[in-house]
């Protein structure tokens, strides 16, 4: 007869379910030390300060439906004090990197969009400071509103991290590394508004728009598919493919609260799929989460990061069982494509209107995009603050299932920068007193 003493799973789901009757759950904090998830009394109800803008990456428990995000990852953990050398019968509290100001403001930038995401790192050292997510739910009262929330479709998998989604132009900027690494990028392309392949299927321009004679920066800033996919083409598939791959596109990428996945499919290499790819196309998808790493990668002299939210993990007691750090991921690029990449990102932000951040005057680094998906797109706006060439933070701000582009979700990107500048000068509270002040969207 099949018992649980012969499968160990089993067996670790038995032990927690003991744990959580016997241990105090532990607390789940932000940055800060503000309690966002906490229990009060052994076996209780869990309580949430944080509500909907943290719900999707802090989760819920609940002793009926389970349990999601940061609570499902460290549930063994939050019901456990065994690196106590006296078991205090409370687990251990989870320290994130998470900042709550910015949490809420990245939240607010999206709320007003049925199926998005938001995401701010600290681009030097790979703190997670928020990952937003919309459809999204109150955890308070997720017991009483189970019905209704199981009718909403992708809510247990957050935009931010877990849904990937077609990446459109914004993905130029890998592919743009690519054309320089393989030495293509030395000619123009007279951009006449759409290329046609050999099979006679014609790609245009966003709006059919015209260029003309245009080099890689003309091609950034004005988002020509017809300068990468004849690019993409002189250096052939294989070589895109190989630098691309540089970037962990097609890899899980395990990070100390979930697993990030992506899709890289060159099929069987035809002219139109490599194409394709080049400006965001084909069976290309990612993350939010990794198209912010990938930005923080290229604006950090092509060295990639890894993205961590774990800032540390104690005992019920206080004691110090875990700490995150700054961990490099991989180096996509060389420091001189990056470099190059990164002022062609400058000179687009620029065009789409955006200025130096506040009274320390960061440079913004962007790219927009916008992926065709049927009947509807996915927009981005992917951008990076610079202060004096130096990576500060990066944004990304993702819309999908509507009909706009990614320009129009500007004023989203720039509510969050606001927050940023405010984060800033609270974390270097000791260099100055002065109020931050808004940067001129004109």
């Amino acid at each position: 007869m099949w018992t649980t003493l012969g499968n160990p799973e089993s067996r670790e789901a038995a032990a927690q379910e003991t744990a959580q009757r016997t241990y105090l759950r532990g607390t789940i904090y932000d940055r800060d030390g503000n309690a966002l998830n906490y229990s009060e009394k052994v076996n209780g109800t869990r309580k949430y300060t944080g509500g909907r803008a943290f719900s999707t990456v802090t989760g819920y428990f609940s002793q009926i439906y389970g349990s999601t995000g940061l609570e499902k990852t460290f549930n063994s953990e939050l019901v456990s004090s065994k690196c106590d050398s006296k078991d205090t019968k409370k687990g251990h509290n989870i320290t994130t990197t998470l900042d709550s100001d910015l949490q809420n403001a990245a939240y607010d930038a999206i709320s007003n969009i049925a199926n998005g995401a938001a995401v701010v790192l600290d681009a030097q050292s790979g703190e997670i400071l928020a990952l937003a997510s919309t459809p999204t739910f109150v955890p308070d009262t997720l017991e009483d509103d189970w019905a209704d929330l199981c009718q909403i479709n992708g809510l247990f998998l957050p935009n931010a991290y877990k849904s990937t989604f077609a990446p459109g132009s914004d993905f130029k900027i890998i592919s743009a590394c690519a054309v320089i690494d393989n030495g293509v990028d030395g000619t123009t392309v007279n951009d006449k508004g759409s290329y046609t392949f050999k099979n006679g299927q014609t790609i245009t321009n966003y709006d059919s728009r015209v260029f003309g004679e245009i080099d890689l920066d003309g091609a950034i800033k004005n988002s020509s598919n017809v300068y990468f996919i004849t690019k993409a083409l002189e250096m052939g598939g294989d070589n895109l493919e190989a630098s691309l791959r540089k970037f962990m596109l097609g890899e899980d990428i395990e990070l100390d609260f979930t697993t990030l996945t992506s899709n890289l499919d060159f099929e069987d290499g035809r002219d139109e799929v490599v194409g394709s790819i080049a400006f965001g196309q084909g069976r290309t998808e990612v993350t939010p989460l990794y198209m912010a790493m990938a930005a923080q990668a290229i604006v950090n002299d092509g060295v990639m990061l890894k993205p961590y939210m774990i800032q540390s993990i104690d005992t019920g007691s206080g004691k110090n069982v875990s700490t995150g750090q700054t961990e490099q991921l991989a180096t996509v690029t060389s420091k001189e494509t990056a470099d190059e990449v990164t002022n062609a990102m400058t000179l687009a932000a620029a065009h789409y209107g955006f200025d130096y951040i506040g009274p320390d005057g960061w440079e913004v680094a962007a790219k927009t995009g916008t992926a065709q998906t049927g009947t509807s797109t996915n927009a981005w706006i992917v951008s990076a603050a610079l202060s004096d060439n130096s990576p500060k933070y990066v944004v990304v701000v993702m819309a999908a299932d509507q009909s706009h582009d990614g320009i129009y979700y500007k004023d989203s990107v720039d509510s969050i920068y606001d927050a940023l500048v405010d984060y800033d000068r609270g974390k270097n509270s000791g260099s100055t007193t002065e109020d931050s002040e808004d940067y001129d969207d004109e």
